[in-house]
């Protein structure tokens, strides 16, 4: 039915493209010599969180904030070319759509 079809494509964006970004967060873990493990607290927190409050509510980080000099920063560690443009996407698509585009 289109209304299942619906929720599968919200499933993707949930589940299958977060999952994505924890492999992308990990790749920068292990680029770094840094165990992913620390991360796990703040993914179980978010996901915690996105069950109690709207996921609108609960978007917080760098763009957002409007928050240039972090986003240089986190430009500038980046070395990795894809993980660099996704994360400009990334912080691009927040902004429009909180309105707080650079």
């Amino acid at each position: 039915s289109g209304q299942r079809n619906v929720l599968h494509v919200a499933a993707v964006f949930v589940n299958n493209f977060t999952n994505y970004m924890f492999s992308v967060g990990n790749e920068i873990c292990e680029e770094n010599n840094i165990p992913f493990e620390i991360l796990h607290p703040l993914i179980q927190e978010t996901a915690k969180k996105i069950i109690e409050i709207e996921p609108d509510i609960a978007q917080t980080g760098p763009a957002i904030r409007k928050d240039v000099q972090t986003i240089d920063r986190h430009l500038e560690i980046l070395k990795n070319d894809s993980q660099k443009q996704l994360y400009k996407m990334l912080t691009k698509a927040i902004q429009s759509k909180y309105g707080k585009e650079l």
